[in-house]
C-alpha cells in the first residue's frame, strides 16, 4: 500500500492539551519504519498547520469552532489530494474532531451511498451543538458527517452529507450521551455496544459487523479510548471495560482485510498522559498490526472508474 501519512496536531476538539503531540511522538518512535517493514511505502508525511487560538468561545455551543474549522479545511484538501494520487490517507491525531476533515476529504472521491464508516470508539461522537453536554467538537464529527450541526462544519467538503446513516457503524461504544442515543435510534444506526460484543463474543460480533458493510468503500476510524482504561491510560478520557490491545489489533486487521478500507484515522493518544511510555508502545503495536494488514490488500480507490477519480462536484 502506498500510504500518505497526515498528522493533525490538534487538541481543540477535546480541549485537553496533549493529543496535539501524538504524531510527532509516533514519528520519533519509528512510525514510518513500522509501516514500511511490512512492504508498504510511505510516500509522504504531511502535517496540518496548527492555528493559534483566536476566540475559544466564538460560539459557546462549540468550543474553538474557528480553529477547528480552519484546520479541518486544510486536512480536507490534504486527504483529497492524497486520494487523487491513488494514495491511502492515514490520519494520525490529534483529537477525534479530525474525523470531520477526513470524511470531508473522502467526500470528493466517494459518493455518500458508496461509503460506510466504522467508528471504533468508547463514544459515538454524534452529538449536535444543541445537545452536547461538553460543547467539545470531538464529540460531534459523526453528526457533522450525516449532515447535522453547524454549517461551518457541515459545509466543509464536497457535500453536506458525507455518509448515509444506514452505512454508519459503531464498534465498542459504552459511553453514550442521551441526546446521542436518541439520534442513533431516530436514524436507526447500528451500534455494536461493548455489552453486545461481550455477550456475543468479540469474533462473532466482528464478523457480524463486517457483514453489515454493503458499500464498496469504507472509512475506518480508531480512537484509543476504545481500549480498556485498566490497560491503557494515555488518553484524555480513559473509559473502563474496553478492548484489550490484542482485540483492537484483531478488529482493525479484520476490517482492513475486507479490502474496502480507503482511508483511516488513529486518534486521541496523548503523550502528556503517558508517564511511563507504555501507551506509546501500545499504539505502535496497534499501528504495526494496521501496517501488516494494509500490506496484504490493495487500495480500493485504485479501482475507481476514471471519470470518478477527478472528484465529485460539490
Amino acid at each position: 500500500m502506498k500510504i500518505a501519512l497526515i498528522g493533525v496536531p490538534m487538541y481543540y476538539g477535546c480541549d485537553n492539551p496533549g493529543t496535539e503531540r501524538a504524531y510527532e511522538a509516533l514519528l520519533q518512535a519509528g512510525l514510518v519504519q513500522c509501516l514500511e517493514k511490512h512492504g508498504n511505502e510511505v510516500v509522504s508525511c504531511q502535517t496540518v498547520r496548527e492555528v493559534p487560538v483566536r476566540d475559544k468561545y466564538f460560539d459557546p455551543s462549540m468550543e474553538y469552532l474557528q480553529e477547528v474549522q480552519e484546520m479541518m479545511e486544510e486536512l480536507t484538501q490534504m486527504v483529497r489530494s492524497a486520494m487523487e494520487q491513488g494514495y491511502f490517507p492515514l490520519m494520525i491525531g490529534g483529537d477525534h474532531a479530525l474525523g470531520i476533515g477526513s470524511l470531508a476529504g473522502v467526500s470528493y472521491h466517494v459518493p455518500q451511498e458508496d461509503l460506510s464508516v466504522v467508528w471504533v470508539d468508547a463514544h459515538t461522537d454524534i452529538n449536535t451543538p444543541d445537545g452536547s453536554p461538553s460543547h467539545h467538537i470531538h464529540g460531534m464529527p459523526l453528526a457533522v458527517a450525516i449532515g447535522e450541526g453547524d454549517p461551518a462544519l457541515t459545509g466543509i467538503g464536497a457535500r453536506k452529507v458525507k455518509v448515509d446513516s444506514e452505512n454508519l457503524f459503531f464498534c465498542g461504544a459504552r459511553s453514550i450521551d442521551p441526546p446521542e442515543w436518541a439520534l442513533i435510534q431516530e436514524r436507526d444506526i447500528r451500534c455494536f455496544t461493548m455489552q453486545e460484543i461481550r455477550q456475543k463474543g468479540c469474533q462473532n460480533a466482528l464478523e457480524e459487523l463486517v457483514g453489515c458493510v454493503k458499500t464498496p468503500y469504507l472509512h475506518l476510524s480508531f480512537d484509543v479510548d476504545g481500549l480498556d482504561a485498566a490497560l491503557f491510560h494515555a488518553t484524555g478520557l480513559p473509559i473502563p471495560n474496553g478492548f484489550t490491545i490484542q482485540e483492537a489489533c484483531s478488529i482493525l486487521q479484520r476490517i482492513v482485510a475486507s479490502g474496502k478500507v480507503c482511508s483511516m484515522d488513529v486518534v486521541e493518544y496523548s503523550p502528556r498522559a503517558d508517564e511511563d511510555g507504555q501507551g506509546l508502545r501500545d499504539v505502535m503495536t496497534i499501528l504495526d498490526a494496521i501496517g501488516q494488514a494494509l500490506a496484504q490488500v490493495s487500495n480500493p480507490m485504485t479501482h475507481v472508474p476514471s471519470q470518478q477519480k477527478g472528484g465529485i462536484p460539490s
